[in-house]
């Protein structure tokens, strides 16, 4: 299973890659913006995209999010954000198939990953 992970805090790439690397047959891709991220999913057809919201360069997630529907309308979208819990309703109406508050936890994000395969 190939994910790709867009965060433009390193301490968060890492975090995430730690987690997902806990299991076996994970190959991990990261992007520290959004338009480097487009790009790979075109490229490399990640199954599972795992998003923040805000980063630097003014584009975020939500510009990510509606780009990868676009492309792709099966895209499955996890948003990792730290915004407030009643902020990520937002994104699941967009299109993300799930919300998750920073700091991520192991079993809330294999949860999420396991409902996407």
């Amino acid at each position: 299973m190939k994910v790709l992970i867009v965060d433009d805090e390193i301490f968060a790439l890492k975090t995430l890659e730690r987690l997902l690397s806990q299991e076996d047959g994970v190959e991990i891709l990261q992007a520290g913006d959004c338009y480097d991220a487009y790009m790979l999913y075109e490229e490399m057809h990640p199954d599972i995209v795992i998003t923040d919201i805000l980063m630097k360069g003014g584009i975020g997630g939500e510009w990510l999010i509606e780009k990868l529907l676009s492309l792709d309308s099966k895209a499955k979208i996890i948003v990792c954000s730290g915004r407030p819990k009643a902020d990520l309703l937002k994104y699941k109406l967009m299109g993300a198939k799930h919300c998750i508050q920073k700091p991520v936890k192991y079993q809330e994000l294999w949860d999420c990953i396991d409902d996407l395969i």
